[in-house]
């Protein structure tokens, strides 16, 4: 008898398991226990790591630490935990009655555990395409548009192209955040913002797209806030200005905080990491804490890597690689990237670096691969082609 045999991707496991007969009423506990992962507990002292490792080993897990820790030779160990969803719920049950913070690190681990069940954020579980931001520069000096749009009725009339093209949230700046950009004053950004988000919330055509507001500013933002905005992208993570959280508390705005260093001046300068994805993980987490202990609503908090900010070429790629891991900290990501310094660096000698339609041909691609790996947010400057993009994306999906 022949027999055939063949792997099943983990995220179509529930599905598969649904064909083949599995009981119905057994189906959520019995994808658990088909679907893996692997968590890494940071700065562990050797005891506390060897607990969670024995306990691992009794819940048919595994967990990998330094090798130092068997004869206390190092201070501390990180440690990874592998197993299935349902073997690493046991493990965490168990780690609830020992010592050395074991419950808190249990508690992590439910965390942890609970976001990779509803796949990745605790917020949307749906396996909905990302949504569509438009670029609406208002600026002097923006790198790829400056100057094109501070005619309001010039950004209007682009409002409406990116409306029609497939956007769903405009994303409205008028301040540059290039690096080596100088800062722009409050009343400078209300001056050149209020009469285009007056004229798209007069338009009913515009009634069901989302207005964000691409400042570091909190004045700007109240402004904006009763002219009617939705969102909040705080380049700065919600540091540059000391007021910005208490207007997104009052407000009650969606806010998105971003992972960067330093300012425009000097952001350059500050891209120094021992451990890239770790580091800029930990520092957003920080930030989105942060928020959290403002009293800002975490049902409002929308997250972002922060391409091009305080990151070189090198660095920008090894965040895309692993831009699927941030998802777990429980929160939709917005990425992005388009037309930024990076993604120049893989064009051809023969190709221009300042040829836009080619880099908007570039962040359609990664605009696919954006949508593969669950980002629910993607914010470009040329609308078709990732509306092109996500539309042959969702047949993968």
């Amino acid at each position: 008898m022949q027999f055939k045999v063949r792997r099943i991707l983990e995220k179509k496991i529930e599905n598969e398991i649904q064909k083949i007969g599995f009981s119905p009423s057994y189906l959520d506990f019995g994808v658990l226990k088909h679907k893996f992962l692997n968590i890494k507990i940071f700065n562990l002292k050797p005891e506390a790591a060897t607990i969670i490792k024995e306990t691992a080993l009794a819940s048919n897990c595994d967990a990998a630490i330094h090798r130092g820790v068997l004869d206390h030779s190092i201070e501390a160990s990180d440690l990874i935990l592998s197993g299935s969803a349902a073997q690493l719920e046991n493990v965490a049950e168990k780690l609830k009655k020992q010592q050395f913070s074991m419950p808190k690190i249990s508690d992590e681990i439910l965390r942890e555990l609970e976001i990779f069940k509803h796949g990745g954020d605790l917020k949307d579980t749906k396996p909905d395409m990302p949504k569509i931001m438009g670029v609406l520069n208002i600026t002097q000096d923006s790198f790829s548009d400056g100057g094109m749009f501070l005619d309001p009725k010039k950004a209007i009339e682009h409002a409406a192209e990116i409306i029609e093209d497939g956007a769903e949230i405009i994303d409205i700046g008028a301040e540059s955040t290039r690096p080596g950009a100088e800062n722009i004053e409050a009343s400078v950004e209300i001056e050149r913002i209020s009469p285009v988000i007056k004229e798209i919330r007069a338009n009913s055509a515009f009634d069901n797209i989302k207005i964000s507001i691409d400042t570091r500013n909190a004045d700007t933002a109240k402004v904006m806030a009763d002219l009617g905005a939705d969102i909040i992208n705080d380049v700065s993570g919600l540091t540059h200005d000391l007021n910005m959280k208490n207007t997104i508390r009052e407000t009650g705005l969606n806010a998105v905080i971003m992972h960067s260093r330093g300012n425009p001046k000097n952001m350059d300068e500050l891209a120094l990491y021992k451990n890239l994805v770790d580091e800029v993980y930990f520092e957003l987490q920080d930030r989105v804490q942060s928020a959290i202990d403002s009293d800002i609503n975490p049902d409002k908090i929308i997250i972002d890597p922060g391409f091009g900010f305080a990151k070189n070429n090198e660095q920008n790629f090894e965040i895309l690689r692993h831009i699927e891991e941030f998802r777990s900290l429980g929160f939709p990501i917005l990425a992005g990237l388009s037309r930024k310094r990076f993604i120049k660096s893989v064009l051809n000698d023969g190709l221009k670096a300042s040829d836009n339609n080619t880099l908007d041909d570039l962040t359609a691609h990664l605009s696919f691969y954006f949508a593969l790996n669950g980002i629910k947010i993607i914010r470009v400057h040329n609308v078709l082609k990732t509306r092109q993009a996500l539309d042959l994306a969702r047949h993968f999906i």
